[in-house]
């Protein structure tokens, strides 16, 4: 168990029991606990200097760095809470986040500066940009525009902190995730919930600080945040972190080099790793012990196949943003290929029918959730809240998925009850690419589905009827998703129709979509 009660003290522990130990290596630069100490502090002093303090949110938009986690922990240590978002998001998608979280600076990457600044004119509030690694030409000398994160730490001056902050209570990260009106709700995740879930799974997996893990997934996601990020720095172990998954040879090299023994994905990875030549022999010089899967369904052909190929434990998990996020996982030594697992221990599972009652055992309900690595509730948002729990306690979260348990205790997930796609392991609402499709003028109505292919991924599918007697090319409607949404939400494809299948009270029937995409598709 961690023995801690705010997430600084993960650091700090490890700084003043093994100082010299790794803590993060990066483009082949490590970081010992004791210097990774030694940058929060000077940098949670630098952001002290600036204005920022206790209850204040700060922005992150980088990829996998070591100033993500530098960040995240100088924040939490003066009591302040970080907002992560996803890089890819455009202007107007961070400005929305950053202006319902009250962010008041934010750090970032060159490559993503212009859309932080582009979103920075909406956002009065946002007094700070930061950019990791050298500033971009022409803005060297527009300190009041850009800060230089290197110039800003070398040049701190030594000043008094504030106290550490030490509520359990306190929020740590506010995560935002698209919700069924197609504006992102901030999830406030707390000190307790994040310790909560890193107890929770080492309850599950038998891990140590000789563990060192690999963090290939985005930061900004909660499931690489726990997994990989506080899981290890809770153990002492170290984390090899990886910028982008391309080119995947890099990768490999990584795992080689380092040792690696945890590798954490998402199914498309699983399924990708299967059409990669494999060399027998490397089996005797492959250092991964054991690989987890989680943010989307691993399909069983690839979980099967995975382990006859690679000869390495796969464990499915499962879990949401709102609950810190691991909820269940398959045990090591009884996996069960198509089930997500089990509850984690300290964490309570129900099925529950529509009216909010339990099922009989085995039977096919909603999955609710207790434990302490559940939400505080969704920021200034009490009515989402409510809606999100079972209960008015707040004690029982709300899944959005059906499914049922078993004898043993297994999960096993039989269909969403929320409106979901998920793309490479991030969630997608189609209300949100729905509204953007309807902004045109020549649009009437519009529906977007998810389709699951072999890998576990979806393919976003968008149809739309038109105004009479508007005419319009798919391919501008596609354009308009791409100019206005992140990447990863935009449709693979879009058809335009005469009508949409609807029921008596005229909503769109998007499973009749989805039968008959996946049957166009089988016939493929």
């Amino acid at each position: 168990m961690s023995a801690s009660t705010v997430l600084h003290e993960f650091i700090e522990r490890q700084a003043k029991n093994r100082p010299r130990a790794d803590a993060l290596l990066f483009r082949g630069q490590t970081l010992s606990y004791a210097a990774l100490q030694e940058r929060v502090e000077k940098w949670a002093s630098v952001l002290t200097q600036r204005g920022v303090k206790s209850g204040d949110a700060y922005g992150i938009v980088t990829r996998n760095s070591p100033e993500f986690v530098i960040t995240f922990f100088a924040l939490v240590r003066i009591g302040a809470r970080a907002v992560p978002v996803n890089f890819l998001l455009k202007a107007d998608e961070i400005a929305y986040i950053f202006s319902d979280a009250s962010v008041v600076g934010v750090i970032t990457q060159p490559p993503f500066l212009g859309a932080v600044l582009e979103a920075r004119k909406q956002l009065p509030g946002l007094r700070d940009v930061v950019v990791t690694g050298d500033l971009p030409a022409g803005r060297q000398d527009r300190r009041e525009d850009v800060l230089s994160f290197n110039q800003l730490l070398g040049g701190a001056l030594p000043a008094p902190l504030p106290p550490r902050a030490s509520d359990p209570e306190e929020i740590a990260m506010i995560i935002y995730t698209s919700g069924t009106t197609g504006k992102p709700k901030g999830a406030m995740l707390t000190h307790r919930n994040f310790i909560a879930n890193v107890e929770q799974c080492l309850g599950r997996v038998a891990l140590s600080n000789k563990d060192t893990f690999l963090c290939l997934l985005p930061m900004f996601h909660s499931f690489s945040w726990t997994v990989c990020v506080l899981i290890p720095l809770c153990l002492g172990s170290a984390t090899v972190i990886i910028e982008s998954i391309q080119p995947f040879g890099e990768v490999i090299k990584q795992i080689l080099r380092h040792r690696v023994k945890i590798f954490v994905a998402v199914p498309p990875i699983y399924a990708a790793l299967l059409r990669v030549p494999f060399w027998r022999p490397l089996k005797f010089i492959n250092p991964l012990r054991l690989c987890i899967a989680g943010a989307a369904a691993l399909p069983v052909p690839v979980h099967q196949a995975f382990e006859a190929k690679f000869g390495i434990p796969l464990m499915e998990g499962y879990g949401l943003t709102e609950a810190s996020p691991v909820v269940c996982l398959n045990p090591e030594e009884k996996r069960v290929p198509g089930s997500i697992g089990k509850a984690l221990p300290g964490i309570r599972l129900r099925i529950v029918d529509e009216a909010g009652q339990d099922v009989p055992p085995g039977g096919v309900g909603e999955i609710c959730i207790q434990g302490e690595n559940v939400m505080k509730g969704y920021y200034h948002q009490d009515q989402a809240t409510r809606d999100a729990f079972l209960d008015e306690a707040h004690q029982w979260l709300r899944s959005g998925d059906l499914g049922h348990i078993d004898a043993d205790g297994y999960v096993t997930i039989s269909d969403r009850k929320k409106d979901l796609i998920i793309v490479k392991g991030l969630n997608v609402y189609p209300k949100e690419v729905e509204d953007v499709l309807l902004s045109h003028a020549a649009v009437q109505d519009a529906a977007v589905i998810g389709l699951q292919d072999e890998t576990g991924d979806e393919l976003i599918l968008a149809y739309v009827t038109l105004k009479e007697g508007a005419q319009v090319d798919k391919q501008d409607l596609l354009k308009l998703c791409r100019k206005s949404l992140a990447p990863y939400k935009c449709p693979r494809d879009l058809e335009v129709r005469k009508e949409l299948p609807k029921n008596t009270l005229g909503k769109v029937l998007k499973r009749a979509l989805r039968n008959e995409a996946a049957a166009a598709r089988r016939r493929a």
